[in-house]
């Protein structure tokens, strides 16, 4: 299954031509490379068993970023894992590997 790469949610209609996006609004984010690397690193410290919404409580980002970069570790980077195999939300706990 395709995903999308800023935000990683399932992609059933491609918005970009060159990259994997699933909108508009990833489009747009996904240029900025210097803000996903940011959060990311500001996320990768949080984790180890605690719920995504902690995450979002925690850190002064807007809360779509923050689960984005939860998801691009989870299924692009392979930093983080979770228990479920559902997709990412609020309640699910993250564990690094």
């Amino acid at each position: 299954m395709q995903r999308c790469i800023y935000c990683g949610r399932a992609l059933y209609k491609n918005k970009s031509g060159k990259y994997y996006l699933c909108s508009s609004k990833c489009r747009s984010k996904f240029k900025n490379k210097k803000n996903i690397t940011e959060i990311e690193k500001a996320v990768s410290v949080m984790i180890n068993g605690i719920l995504v919404n902690y995450v979002v409580g925690k850190l002064e980002y807007e809360k779509f970023d923050i689960a984005c970069a939860i998801r691009r570790l989870i299924y692009k980077n392979k930093n983080i894992f979770i228990k479920t195999n559902d997709e990412v939300n609020l309640k699910v706990s993250l564990f690094i590997k």
